[in-house]
């Protein structure tokens, strides 16, 4: 596999992650309204998905680059 194939499968894993996150947020919202909290929560997995998107990323840049 030579590095734009793998920077297509990073590309797919940023999307799972992207979508992971905003589903994640979604629940946090959710579970702030059940609660009546005057702020919505912050789950740990959603940070961490987060800080997952931004490694993934930083692949992906990096992989990009090499194929140029």
């Amino acid at each position: 596999m030579d590095s734009g194939e793998m920077a297509r499968e990073m590309e797919r894993v940023n999307r799972a992650l992207e979508l992971a996150r905003v589903h994640l947020a979604g629940l946090d919202q959710a579970e702030s309204a059940r609660g009546l909290a005057n702020r919505i929560t912050h789950s740990p997995l959603r940070t961490l998905l987060e800080q997952a998107e931004a490694s993934a990323e930083r692949v992906t840049n990096y992989l990009r680059a090499q194929t140029r």
